[in-house]
């Protein structure tokens, strides 16, 4: 029944987070007029926060048996309830960082619940990815609405899952006995870890640069708000299916699915800004869903399997969704948001070198 609930409330926040992920963009741009610099600054302080806190929290190892995501749960509703409200997009960035560190409680607290069998990890990663899913495929729509109304939308998913997880208070807090003692170590990473997480971080630093910086790109090409989350939707679709996929094979860390997990992150941001085609669009877009799924996994098993504790590759993933908004964006200021993308790709050239020849 905790694994249960667990998944259910994993897929009602990931819902909310992406609900107004997607219309984040959306709504700056239609409301202020945001420049890409500003879309790339909004992607950077929630995911900024989210690393530095999720960071702190895995260096002082306080109070992992406490089921911190269902408080969390309940600040996020909070947060995004008040977002429309905003007179100014500088009061939303501050919003955006608050929410930040709500959310650096929440998924490395939730994932806990499911450490104890890789079974559960995989059916951990389809209720979480359902969410995203299932967020950004309504939220193009109910922006066409009210532009009001994906914050709100998210803000009640966001306080189900409270409501969920409080009256399982109890169960959770019991069930949460034992997480100090198993994850509170502080060894430093071995080679194989830092190679894994490394390609987290690339592949979350294109996610984080597509979902923040396309929308502006697909506006000036003249795509609708319904037909960006589309696009966008069927990226996190793919992702989904491949962690079915994955959840059916034994995944292996070894070079040759590294460099094509590189490759297609490569891929993706070269031709984002070089195609200018719905079609196109939606199909290498969607290469992340592959390379991203891939490296998601593995990088929760590699640290649950080697005793890690969760933290670490969420503050990792953080990295990655807040330095990609925020290079792609300020490129894309000076050369243009097409050329950003393209220039961002080249960049995953080096990650590439860092992998194979400086991590010892």
């Amino acid at each position: 029944m905790i694994n249960l609930i667990g998944y259910l409330i994993s897929f009602l926040v990931s819902s909310a987070s992406y609900v107004v992920n997607l219309s984040i963009p959306l709504y700056l741009i239609s409301k202020f007029s945001a420049s890409p610099f500003i879309l790339g600054i909004s992607g950077f302080f929630g995911n900024f926060s989210y690393t530095v806190f999720t960071y702190i929290f895995h260096k002082i190892k306080w109070r992992l048996n406490f089921p911190w995501f269902i408080l969390s749960s309940f600040l996020i509703s909070l947060v995004y309830f008040v977002l429309p409200f905003c007179p100014h997009y500088k009061y939303l960035f501050f919003l955006f960082f608050l929410n930040g560190i709500f959310y650096s409680r929440f998924w490395p607290s939730v994932q806990y619940i499911f450490s104890k069998n890789s079974n559960h990890i995989n059916s951990f990663n389809l209720s979480w990815s359902s969410g995203v899913i299932f967020g950004i495929f309504i939220s193009g729509y109910l922006f066409k609405v009210k532009d009001f109304l994906p914050f709100w939308i998210g803000s009640f998913f966001a306080f189900s899952g409270f409501i969920l997880g409080f009256l399982y208070f109890e169960k959770f807090k019991s069930f949460y006995k034992g997480v100090q003692e198993k994850f509170g170590n502080n060894r430093n990473l071995d080679k194989e870890t830092k190679k894994v997480l490394l390609l987290n971080f690339v592949n979350f630093f294109a996610i984080g640069g597509v979902f923040f910086l396309f929308p502006k790109l697909a506006t000036k090409i003249g795509y609708s708000s319904t037909k960006i989350s589309n696009i966008l939707s069927f990226l996190f679709l793919v992702r989904f299916l491949m962690f079915f996929v994955f959840s059916k094979i034994n995944l292996k860390i070894n070079e040759k699915n590294f460099f094509f997990s590189y490759l297609f992150v490569f891929i993706t941001l070269i031709l984002t800004g070089f195609v200018k085609s719905t079609f196109l669009h939606t199909i290498f877009i969607s290469f992340l869903g592959i390379s991203s799924a891939y490296s998601y996994k593995l990088g929760l098993f590699t640290v649950i399997k080697k005793g890690y504790s969760t933290e670490i590759n969420e503050s990792i993933i953080g990295i990655g969704l807040f330095s990609g908004p925020l290079i792609v964006g300020t490129l894309s200021q000076f050369f243009g948001i097409y050329n950003g993308f393209v220039l961002s790709g080249f960049l995953i050239i080096l990650f590439f070198l860092l992998h194979k020849y400086l991590i010892k």
